[in-house]
């Protein structure tokens, strides 16, 4: 079986996050006291981290790769199989499972030379199925590279792997696939496959390494015993080789797979026992948290072994090697670890001035033949070595945003500066004999950025000698995001809060679902419901994402910016929540072979190499991907602040989630996606070549709190029926929403007219006009309107043959198309504003009759004139009929004119509904008037306040600002005006009619100590004076009812807390008498209010709902009492206000 890499199943988890960096470099050579240049060797250093203690199945870490020296599991006691510790197997040659990109014949090194995937154990197997399809089954206990994914320090990271692949099966049937460890019910996609992957561990740094033992893996899997040959010595297996196994803690020592039946009904199964098992028994080990080198000051320098609690160490400092002498005494120092301790370790202190040679080895406590080699370190303290600082300060904390980093030293002589080298991956500056910088290492000579969390490491050396002062290392922390917020219901942060920048406040984002301007996100399992954890929630969602798109040979190259919320595992579950900041670039077969290229974007840039077919995929997920329920990783990631729009974006959001637009917020100020070629396949180093640019970015993020804009159309002209030809303009809120219609009656759509220009409307009949608003993708309710064109008068006729008749004659006038009929008596042209004909007229001798009709476009007939002729006397004059009032209702409720009092309601969602009443106690079909209403507090039927004859709304926003909406009298509503301010004191705003006995209506209003206040209008829109009316009314639910008692005076009603109705009769001063009980029972009642007369008897009403939504009237007997309840109305729950 040949080496082979595997690849991680869940998408690039991992972070650098070298600021949790536990993992120390590998001892290296001593600098030369002095001497012109460094020595080939790397400079030594050191990470200032403590040696960690894992668990009980866990082992100490290796300070020469970072990762746990072994994994144990607790055996089988009932099987007979004793707990075994298997080690990080590095060794190719026993263990050739294992990664591919390093070189075994050199030293590993972590960068530079290391497998990028390694293993404390794996076994995995195949089998083929009836009918063909394979199957395949891999478990391990695995090392890896979290960011990236390459080798890299801070970023080592381990868990344990159950992954299982199909091929060839049956699409969309589900196979069941029963391993040591579990059972499996997958379902196969359209082409046959399962790709079923659960990586559960430390999957990114920092971590306590005893992470993976939350996942399925364990006991661990070996030959078994009992069948030939036995497992090769100090191996649990042999991965070349397929063999028989024991451990599983289910006693399913194999894997089965079950599929669909075939033709005859027989399920198709297929089952091995033979499994390719590698684990090396770990070996005993010892390392040092300190490697040799030179320090400034004394040092504590910890030996640990591998096997802390069955090994003792044993050091000398005076250069001789520790053992045993022959009479069996100890040459060094011994240290005996307390009975099972895991963390047990040797210190030793270096203080002495000068080199010191330390040599430490570890030894078996059963067995002291039983020891590791002598390891060497050397170590020199020299506090007049050139000596370094960084600034800012790393040891002060976290810090905010990128940040520019000033490295700055001395030597003995404070007039010669030290040169400074310095690296950023974890790794110790070097140079050759030449003096030049090797690997990573970069000479210092100005201020840098760093845009994350980074360890630096630095060195300066004295020019004059060459003599190199103590490796320092800067463990800088940088948060590019400020806050995580508490966790939701579906166990992530609620928001997300950047940094902000200069002239920028910060900006909170919720976690994005349900939204159609976050249209970023995966698809629930049932998009027709709900979202709810964990049954139908996304698998993927997001509080911030971006992407922008360049053109590059033909094809497009992505770059994917996020701040990501997903899971862990391969399916939505609790306490598998991960989180994490994403850069991500992509461009398939685009690219030159081999070449390299630069990609600047917001938040960084990235020199990338083409694979051999042009293709560039790389991602970079960087946050809280160990699903602990600890989200503070996600602070360190790469993104932030969030980029938005430069200008025009929804209000409460980034970007519209859709739209491609100039951003701001990099803090490089690299606003763009640039792509430069910068190498050739050979290495060569080129001119950069721009390939292409782009400065526009789609943007979706929600700032908490915000709610979609929901786009408002409206019609200029308000439908209705006209004499002449129309044209009707339609405007929208906000300016940039696009407008589609339709004449046919049909609802519109985006695939409807776009409004371009004003709708004519031509011919005679009706015309219905629906139309919508639609911007940032999201549509308004459809709105109507109807026209009528009638160009054709009116004719009027009588009942009387010509134009004079006897006196005393009763003249009865009527008129086509139901027109309204006006007439005079005094010989005046009679116009519509003049006294409107409701019954026959009786004309006295010399009267005139001049009438004429007028229909509802306005249409007018000839005049008609009709004169009695002088009588003898006796004829007594008729008083004409007394025109109708235009309302009934005696407070203003009658919103289109139809002399009706109506009903006006907004609902939860912030639509304003007119119910047009019939005059009878009912109400034809709503028409929505409005949306956006949700942001008022506190919404009446005013009356009319502004004089105009129209009924009006008042309403009160979040911020105690009174705004008066003039009734347009056919059902809508003018421009709002902004009538007062600081009304967010007052729990209770009614409007009672006209309650001052000035003829103008009125407010009245009760503050939050009860005190009740009367608002008199003044007849313009607006309110005089305050005037406090009363007080103790902090109980009471107010009804402006309007006049009840008949008296002509205003009244209130009001419900006490026990459910009592009490009527408090208006005086017409502004105050009101003596309460009077008329009613019991009323605390069933959720919503109470005057609708003016709305059984159109010349009573004012109540109206009430109940806790079911049922809507009641209690019609008004005009005595301050009002009769039994009558159902109007069913499911009003919705409704927030009822007007």
């Amino acid at each position: 079986m040949a080496r082979r890499r595997r690849t991680m199943g869940i998408v690039t988890l991992g972070a650098v996050l070298a600021s949790g960096l536990t993992a120390l470099p590998p001892a290296v050579a001593a600098l030369p006291a002095g001497g012109p240049v460094l020595s080939q060797s790397v400079v030594a250093g050191m990470v200032p981290a403590a040696l960690p203690a894992g668990p009980a199945g866990v082992g100490p870490i290796d300070p020469t790769n970072g990762y746990p020296y072994w994994y144990a599991d607790g055996g089988d006691e009932a099987k007979g199989l004793e707990p075994v510790r298997l080690e990080l197997c590095l060794d190719g040659s026993v263990c050739p499972v294992i990664g591919i990109d390093y070189d075994p014949t050199q030293p590993l090194a972590i960068p530079g030379n290391f497998p990028e995937e390694s293993f404390w154990w794996s076994a995995e197997t195949s089998l083929t199925m009836p009918g063909g399809a394979s199957a395949r089954l891999i478990m391990a206990q695995e090392a890896a590279f979290s960011g990236v994914g390459d080798v890299a320090q801070g970023q080592q990271n381990g868990f344990a792997r159950l992954r299982i692949r199909l091929d060839d099966g049956v699409p969309n049937q589900r196979y069941t696939f029963t391993h040591p460890y579990g059972v499996e019910v997958l379902t196969a996609d359209d082409r046959g496959r399962i790709r079923f992957t659960e990586d559960i561990g430390c999957m990114q740094q920092p971590c306590s390494w005893d992470e993976p033992s939350e996942g399925r893996i364990g006991p661990f899997l070996r030959w078994d015993p009992a069948v030939a040959p036995a497992a090769p010595e100090g191996f649990i297996g042999d991965p070349l080789v397929e063999h028989k196994v024991v451990g599983s803690p289910n006693n399913t020592d194999y894997f089965q797979v079950s599929g669909p039946a075939d033709a005859g009904g027989t399920p198709a199964s297929a089952r091995t026992d033979l499994f390719a098992v590698q684990g090396k028994i770990a070996t005993l080990k010892a390392g040092v948290d300190k490697p040799g080198g030179v320090y400034n000051s004394k040092q504590t320098v910890k030996i640990q072994a591998s096997l802390p609690d069955k090994a003792k160490i044993i050091y000398t400092t005076d250069g001789t090697d520790p053992g045993f002498n022959e009479d069996g005494t100890i040459n060094g120092t011994e240290v005996v670890p307390a009975a099972g301790d895991m963390s047990a370790v040797a210190a030793v202190e270096l203080a002495t001035p000068g080199l010191t040679t330390l040599k430490y080895m570890a030894v078996d406590l059963e067995d002291k033949e039983k020891a590791t080699a002598i390891y060497t370190e050397e170590y020199e303290l020299d506090a007049t070595r050139p000596w370094l600082e960084a600034s800012p300060d790393a040891a002060a904390g976290p810090l905010a945003g990128p940040q520019t980093v000033t490295l700055t030293g001395t030597t003995n002589d404070p007039s010669v500066a030290p040169d400074i080298y310095y690296t950023t991956d974890g790794s110790a500056p070097g140079l050759t004999e030449d003096g030049e910088p090797t690997g990573s290492t970069r000479e210092y000579n100005d201020p840098f950025r760093l845009g994350m969390s980074t360890t630096i490491r630095a060195v300066a050396i004295d020019p004059a000698t060459g003599t190199a002062g103590e490796v320092r290392s800067f463990p800088f922390k940088v948060r590019n995001l400020s806050e995580v917020g508490p966790l939701g219901d579906h166990g992530f942060p609620v928001w997300l809060k950047d940094n902000g920048w200069e002239g920028q406040e910060p900006v909170q984002l919720d976690l994005c679902l349900d939204d159609p301007l976050c249209p970023v996100v995966d698809d629930r399992p049932d998009p027709t419901q709900p979202t709810s954890f964990p049954d139908n929630f996304p698998g993927e969602a997001f509080w911030f994402a971006s992407d922008a798109e360049v053109p590059v040979d033909g094809g497009d190259v992505r770059l994917t910016l996020g701040s990501e919320a997903a899971f862990g595992a391969d399916a939505v579950q609790d306490n598998a929540q991960v989180g994490f900041g994403r850069v991500r670039v992509r461009g398939d077969a685009v690219f030159e072979p081999e070449a390299t290229y630069r990609f600047t974007h917001p938040y960084g840039a990235l020199d990338l190499k083409a694979d051999l077919d042009g293709n560039i995929n790389y991602t970079e997920d960087l946050g809280a991907l160990n699903a602990t329920g600890d989200f503070s990783g996600l602070l360190e990631s790469r993104i932030g602040p969030f980029l938005r729009w430069t200008e025009g974006a929804p209000e409460g959001y980034l970007g519209d989630g859709a739209t491609p637009h100039a951003v701001t917020g990099s803090p490089y100020d690299t606003n763009y996606f640039k792509i430069e070629k910068i190498a050739a396949p050979s290495g060569d180093v080129l001119d950069p070549e721009l390939l292409g640019e782009t400065d526009q970015f789609v943007v979706q993020g929600r700032m908490t709190g915000a709610t979609p804009p929901e786009p408002t159309p409206t019609a200029t002209t308000a439908g209705g029926v006209f004499a002449t030809d129309q044209l009707v303009a339609l405007t929208a809120t906000p300016e940039n929403a696009q407008i589609f219609f339709t004449t046919d009656g049909t609802d519109p759509t985006t695939a409807s007219t776009l409004y371009t220009e004003p709708i004519p409307i031509t011919a005679e009949g009706t015309t219905t006009v629906k139309f919508i608003a639609v911007a940032f993708g999201i549509a308004s309710p459809v709105m109507t309107e109807t026209f009528t064109v009638d160009k054709t008068a009116p004719g009027l006729s009588a009942n009387v043959d010509g134009s004079e008749v006897p006196a005393g004659t009763a003249v009865t006038l009527s008129a086509s198309e139901d027109a309204a009929i006006f007439f005079t008596l005094d010989g005046s042209e009679p116009t519509a504003d003049g006294t409107r004909y409701s019954a026959p007229v009786t004309l006295a001798g010399g009267q005139t009759l001049r009438a004429v009709a007028i229909d509802a476009a306005g249409n007018a007939s000839s005049i008609g004139s009709w004169t009695a002729a002088e009588g003898t006397g006796g004829e007594t004059p008729v008083d004409p009929p007394v025109e109708e009032p235009a309302t009934r209702d005696g407070i203003g409720r009658d919103f289109n004119g139809d002399s009706s009092a109506d009903l006006v309601s907004t609902d939860t969602s912030g639509k304003l509904w007119l119910y047009p009443g019939n005059g009878n106690g009912g109400f034809a079909p709503r028409k929505q008037i409005g949306s956006g209403w949700n942001g008022m507090t506190s919404v009446v039927s005013a009356g009319d306040t502004n004089s105009d004859g129209k009924a009006d709304l008042v309403a009160r926003d979040a911020a105690g600002k009174l705004w008066l909406y003039p009734g347009n009298g056919r059902g809508g509503f003018a421009a709002k005006k902004q009538v007062g301010q600081g009304w967010n004191g007052m729990t209770s705003i009614v409007a009672p009619g006209d309650f001052s006995g000035d003829g103008k209506a009125d407010l009245v209003a009760r503050d939050k100590a009860g005190y009740l206040w009367l608002y008199a209008g003044d007849g313009r829109g607006t309110y005089g004076a305050v005037k406090k009316i009363g007080r103790g009314w902090n109980s009471m639910t107010i009804v402006g009812a309007g006049d009840t008692t008949s008296d002509g005076k205003a009244d209130l009603v009001a419900r006490d807390t026990a459910g009592n109705l009490w009527l408090y009769a208006g005086r017409g001063d502004g105050y009101v008498a003596s309460s009077k009980q008329i009613g019991t029972g009323w605390n069933s009642m959720t919503l109470l209010m005057g609708p003016g007369d709305f059984s159109g008897d010349g009573k004012n009403d109540l109206i009430a709902r109940d806790k079911s939504g049922n809507l009641w009237l209690y019609a008004g007997k005009g005595d301050g009492h009002v009769s039994g309840k009558k159902m109007i109305g069913t499911g009003w729950n919705s409704m927030k206000n009822i007007l």
